[in-house]
């Protein structure tokens, strides 16, 4: 059951872009379910080699695109709540509004560019 969520409970965003944005992120939930059961399918398909080295490579590039595709799954998803909740569009650290143009690029932005930028230099 899909929830109905206000313009104003989502910081002001227009219904209409609110829309187009959960149809985005429902894509994106679709694509990164997709990409891991092809994932942890391509793990039962022979690697065509005898070398160890290769098999340990194999195994670690499906580790990380299996774990990247996870993140990117939980990054969706929580987007998805944020929306349900109606604090999507909002940022995680200020409060501030996040730009539509942002969220038009990135649907699953937690922070505004500001924040997102003072948090990538403290790492």
């Amino acid at each position: 059951m899909t929830q109905q969520i206000s313009a104003v409970d989502n910081h002001r965003l227009d219904p209409a872009e609110l829309t187009v944005l959960r149809a985005r992120l429902h894509e994106d939930r679709l694509f990164r379910r997709q990409q891991l059961q092809d994932i942890a399918q391509g793990a039962n398909d022979p690697v065509e080699t005898t070398y160890a080295a290769d098999l340990a490579a194999h195994s670690e590039i499906r580790h990380k695109l299996t774990v990247a595709a996870q993140t990117a799954l939980a990054e969706t998803e929580a987007a998805l709540a944020r929306m349900d909740a109606g604090r999507y569009g909002g940022c995680g650290r200020c409060g501030r509004t996040i730009s539509i143009q942002c969220l038009t690029v990135h649907p699953q932005a937690r922070y505004c560019t500001p924040c997102h930028h003072f948090l990538e230099t403290q790492r």
